[in-house]
């Protein structure tokens, strides 16, 4: 036997696995940090940042209750050394920053200053992911958390336009009484960019849009703006009757419909003025009538970081009868929304009765296209999926056979996916989920005379929320099969929004609600109020099947009216519920639904449950109480009436009136309704299992018990919702975020953990797998999973995705809880598989000689004899070419500089050459607009900016080149199977290169060059040799078929010191060898005819010192 200190040990271990993970649902989020870009404190419940092209600066204040509190907090705090950190993230990136130590200005708030390269290099206009921020500050034991949302101004896509003419709050009021409905829609990347639209009735006229930034917190910050100018623009009929009846907003372009009909803005990223540009699209033979009543749709996908295979579809319905000489009553496009084509084929022309398209969406993963048709005359609705080829869907040959809904199933209204994944909703009056592409479903919700309008979803955590005709609103979460009631509003005009972080808001045309406590934690009883009783009005009966398990029978009256039964049975909102009983006390927590078409008679439906704590039975205080006393005799007396008679004389034990409803509990037998009281000793009951009953039962005082969930007294038991029950924690190290983005290539693999814990107390655990993992497309990635349960009876889980294929594509991952609570926040999480290159994933050259980004400031960093290593180039500097270094041909600049002259521009051809790039169309270096990361690329792009190189002394010999691939989580080496072609940009020679070559290099080096046309190499022992001077700017590039990725990197390398050019050297050293050759040859000379030249000097010198002259001049 094992000894306790092994199970100590392995407990430990189990609790530290994950020491370093993110845990969900475990505890409601409180802010304890109000941030802002402001000095000044603010009451704002969320923290909402901008990211501009300046810094982004940030102010964070402790929440208490008074000023003078949060700074005596934050004073000790900041003595002992311990301030926030601000963390950045996204569903691909990740970074903190810490606070500064010290307050700001000796002011009760820290201050954070971040340069906005440090969180993203580019600025160009493009659908981009929201950030997520976190403030978290640990101390001792506690952990200080906010959340909070940063978006990039810079670059969101909308954000660069104007709407049309702003409207004044007083017009906007004005509007107010003509609005009939309102229509919202989000950026697909950045859902607190969202836009409000107002649908007019026909005493008003116009299209009138509100735009926000901060998610609809508060109606002040919605900028409003009037297109109606706009929309005039395109039309040349009637003007009278317009307004908005729907509009999307994909990643690149806002499409409205309107009552008189479709316009499509341009291209969002390339602004070609301030103002938005609008296109029609017409559609032959429809009307303002059938605009009015057409309806878009569109599956919602953030194309941040874009591949070639993301593109958006959008569909336009029309709800009439599609006439002989019309090809449909659906059309659907794709960016950039041009052309318009019918969702159905031309072979359903040729056929009598014509299924009614109520919607048509695209799947992008597993590229189909998903119908929801209505067949009016046989009242039929079903799903048709078909294979999209050359983006049309090919209905001659389905993908899956039509899935048909049953007849109950009456009212179609729509078809949605939750947004980034492959959870297909079919909804009406009833709610249908699909995880498998449209090939088969499953009932979520049954709403019977009730009708879902419309849907609202947030893709953060997982909420849906069903919006029905009554105005009742119902909840789910993504991928569950059960399903809550939120509340109902009675307002005549209203709609749900989601916001980034999934808050829940009430959007009316006058005012916006936020489910957010005043804590800033999700609440969305603070819109909704208090969680409704979902407990019907009839009586349960219970039926012990175990003493943890036990069935509720939902009684229904013999005589019961057939169209109220559905009033008093279970449904599936029923599911993962809690049973309470307020006067006994006891909880059961509903696992399974029961619905029963051969009896017992008078139970339509039951629910089996955990009992989480026992029930009380009836005791004192009710003359029923002393039943326990009495003996019981239990016979059938026909009509599948159960006969009870007390056989005791015991005075107390007797019936009563207040006993109807009421239930006899025997442990292992069959439980008895009481139907009617027949006298004080008798009555008659309905049996729950009457088949167990095969003769007179008899059972003695004190082995039987009496529950009251009776109805006739009121109702006692409640139904409500269950806690959240599992706890949620995944590995930080590898995903940072519950929908992470992860990229898989060729032949590589990744592996997900997951670990859940159950969080309730009492809860019996079975050894079932309580996570299903569901993939959208299977078949583009290999996915396998493996789990077990510890010793805590945690479940462990583990996915390994591989790719297999040179195939790319995108695929959800699905992983879903599925017996979370619907107040869990997190209970389903949808990493997304792409199989393709991350944008992360890039190659780069190691130099040879580390130098410290200071010496690059600077521009010295010398070696040991003296050498610098860094050569700063000249201003509009540009290399030499094969006719010489006066000569440059090349078109790319370097160190540019138009208000400086350029070098070396003498000769025509020169002339003709030489473009900038960053600096065209500035007057000054300072109008480049060069940062620093320009500054210190290697790419050609960015030459003008480049100012400084690595030097080196002629020659270069064998010169390593020393490639990385570097992504988010490691670097690896490159070398075979990737081989590499090499180019110099500036079409420079006199630079060769020395690889190794095996034998499988050879023949793939054979093969790849007839094809490339360009000599290939093996990048594993790479060397660089240069017999050239002055600046080489290298190009290495991976050949393509082993990596999605397209790898290239580039390198400098100036090379200095170089001996004059041939022939100087050769003619100095000629006239140097005739010059020496020449005095030898005289000097021999000299020797040989015995002539002194230094003696003969030396006598000439003393002769003219001994003969003075004499000579005098007379006068």
């Amino acid at each position: 036997m094992e000894s306790p200190l092994t199970y100590i040990l392995i407990l430990l271990l189990n609790v530290f696995e994950f020491s370093s993970g993110v845990v969900y649902n475990k505890y409601e989020n409180t802010n304890h940090f109000s941030c802002s870009s402001n000095e000044v404190p603010t009451d704002k419940k969320i923290i909402k940042l901008f990211l501009t092209t300046g810094n982004l600066k940030v102010y964070c204040f402790f929440r208490s209750e008074t000023t003078d509190s949060s700074r005596a907090i934050l004073s000790v705090f900041t003595s002992g050394g311990i301030a926030p950190k601000l963390i950045i993230m996204n569903n691909t990136y990740h970074d903190h920053f810490h606070f500064k130590l010290s307050l700001f200005n000796n002011r009760a708030l820290w201050l954070i200053d971040i340069p906005r390269e440090n969180i993203t290099v580019n600025t160009d206009i493009a659908a981009v992911e929201e950030w997520i921020i976190k403030v978290t500050m640990h101390e001792g034991l506690n952990i200080y958390n906010t959340e909070g949302t940063l978006l990039d101004l810079v670059r969101e896509p909308i954000l660069q336009w104007n709407l049309g003419t702003t409207l004044s709050k007083t017009h906007v009021q004005k509007l107010y009484p003509h609005v009939i409905d309102i229509k919202v829609t989000k950026c697909p990347c950045a859902n607190d960019v969202a836009l409000l639209g107002f649908i007019l009735s026909s005493s008003s006229n116009g299209v009138f849009i509100g735009k926000t930034i901060s998610g609809f917190w508060e109606y002040k910050e919605t900028k409003w703006y009037d297109l109606t100018d706009n929309i005039y623009l395109h039309l040349k009929e009637e003007h009278k009757g317009l307004t908005m009846v729907d509009m999307v907003l994909t990643n690149h372009f806002l499409v409205i419909l309107t009552s008189l009909g479709l316009f499509v803005s341009n291209d969002l990223r390339y602004p070609v003025s301030s103002h938005i540009q609008l296109s029609r699209a017409d559609f032959c033979g429809f009307e303002m009538v059938d605009y009015i009543k057409g309806k878009l749709w569109y599956n919602e996908k953030c194309f941040a970081n874009r591949e070639k295979f993301e593109v958006d579809y959008v569909t336009i319905t029309f709800d009439r009868n599609r006439t002989l000489s019309e090809s449909s009553s659906c059309f659907y496009s794709k960016e950039p929304f041009l052309h318009w084509l019918p969702c159905l084929s031309s072979t359903f022309k040729n056929t009598s009765i014509f299924p009614d398209v109520i919607t048509f969406l695209i799947d992008q993963e597993s590229q189909t296209g998903i119908y929801l048709l209505h067949n009016r005359t046989s009242k039929q609705t079903f799903v048709s999926v078909s294979v999209l080829k050359d983006d049309k869907p090919n209905q001659t040959q389905p993908k899956f056979p039509n899935f048909k809904f049953p007849f109950s199933f009456s009212n179609p209204v729509g078809m949605v996916f939750h947004p980034r994944s492959h959870f297909l909703y079919v909804y009406g009056n009833q709610v249908w989920l699909s995880m498998d592409g449209g090939n088969s479903f499953e009932l979520v919700c049954d709403f019977q005379h009730n009708t879902v309008r419309k849907t609202a979803h947030s893709f953060y955590t997982s909420d849906i929320s069903f919006i029905t005709q009554s105005g009742r609103i119902y909840k789910t979460k993504a991928g569950l099969t059960r399903y809550t009631q939120s509340g109902k509003w009675s307002d005549k005009v209203f709609t749900i929004y989601y916001d980034h972080l999934g808050f829940i808001h009430k959007l009316t045309p006058e005012h916006f609600d936020t489910g957010s406590s005043p804590s800033g934690a999700r609440a969305s009883h603070h819109i909704f109020g208090s969680p409704p009783d979902l407990g019907f009005n009839t009586a349960l009966a219970p039926q012990y099947l175990s003493p943890n398990e036990m069935l509720f029978f939902a009684y229904v009256p013999l005589t019961e009216p057939e169209h109220n039964i559905h009033n008093r049975i279970f449904k599936n909102i029923h599911l993962g519920k809690v049973i309470n009983h307020s006067g006994k006390g006891g909880i059961a927590y509903i696992r399974k639904l029961l619905v029963h078409t051969n009896g017992p008679l008078g139970f339509h439906t039951s629910v089996l449950t955990d009992v989480i704590k026992p029930f009380g039975i009836d005791e004192y205080g009710s003359i029923g109480s002393y039943l326990v006393h009495g003996s019981l005799a239990i016979s059938y007396s026909g009509n599948n009436l159960y006969h009870i008679s007390i056989t005791t004389k015991v005075l107390q034990a007797v019936f009563s009136n207040s006993d109807v409803e009421k239930t006899v509990v025997i442990p292992g037998y069959s439980s008895f309704m009481i139907t009617q009281i027949l006298d004080v000793k008798n009555a008659l009951s309905l049996a729950t299992m009457p088949h167990k009953i095969t003769s007179t039962l008899h059972f003695p005082a004190r082995t039987w018990y009496l529950y009251n969930f009776s109805t006739s007294n009121g109702r006692d038991w409640s139904i409500n919702l269950r806690p959240c029950n599992y706890l949620v924690q995944q590995d930080e190290r590898n995903f940072i975020s519950p929908n992470v983005v992860k990229y898989i290539d060729v032949g590589h693999e990744e592996n997900y953990e997951l670990k859940v814990m159950a969080n309730t107390k009492g809860m019996r655990v079975l050894h079932v797998p309580p996570v299903s993992v569901v993939v959208g497309n299977p078949a583009l990635l290999e996915v396998k999973t493996e789990g077990y349960f510890d010793i805590t009876d945690s479940y462990h889980m583990k996915v390994h995705i591989a790719s297999k294929f040179f195939r790319k594509g995108s695929t959800s991952l699905a992983v879903v809880v599925w017996e979370s609570a619907t107040q869990c926040s997190v209970t389903t999480l949808v990493p997304t598989m792409k199989s393709s290159c991350s944008y992360l994933r890039t190659m780069h050259h190691i130099p040879g000689r580390h130098i410290p980004p200071e010496d690059w400031i600077s521009g010295v960093h010398k070696d040991s004899q003296g050498f610098n290593m860094i050569k700063t180039l000249p201003i509009n500097y540009r290399p030499p070419s094969n006719m010489g270094i006066s000569i440059p041909l090349t078109d790319n600049y370097y160190h540019a500089d138009p208000s400086k002259p350029v070098p070396r521009n003498l000769f025509h051809k020169s002339k003709e050459t030489g473009k900038y790039k960053q600096c065209a169309h500035a007057r000054n270096r300072e109008m480049c607009n060069c940062t620093e990361h320009q500054k210190f690329s290697h790419a050609v792009a960015f030459s003008d900016c480049k100012e400084k190189v690595h030097r080196f002394k002629f020659p270069v010999i064998q010169y390593p080149v020393v490639l990385e691939i570097i992504d988010e989580k490691e670097k690896i080496s490159v070398k075979p199977p990737y081989l590499v072609t090499m180019t110099e940009v500036n079409r420079r020679q006199n630079w060769q290169l020395k690889h190794n070559m095996p034998e499988n290099v050879k023949k793939m080096k054979d093969y790849l060059e007839p094809r490339l046309k360009t000599p290939v190499y093996n990048p594993f022992g790479l060397n660089l040799s240069i017999r050239g001077s002055e600046l080489f700017h290298f190009k290495v590039s991976v050949i393509s078929g082993v990596t999605f990725c397209d790898l290239h990197e580039e390198f400098q390398i100036y090379v200095d010191e170089v001996p004059l050019p041939f022939p100087g050297h050769i003619l100095i050293a000629v006239a140097a060898s005739v010059v020496l050759g020449g005095l030898i040859f005289v000097a021999f000379i000299f020797q040989m005819r015995n002539i002194h030249p230094l003696r003969a000097f030396r006598k000439y010198v003393r002769k003219s010192t001994a003969h003075p002259s004499n000579t005098t001049i007379s006068s």
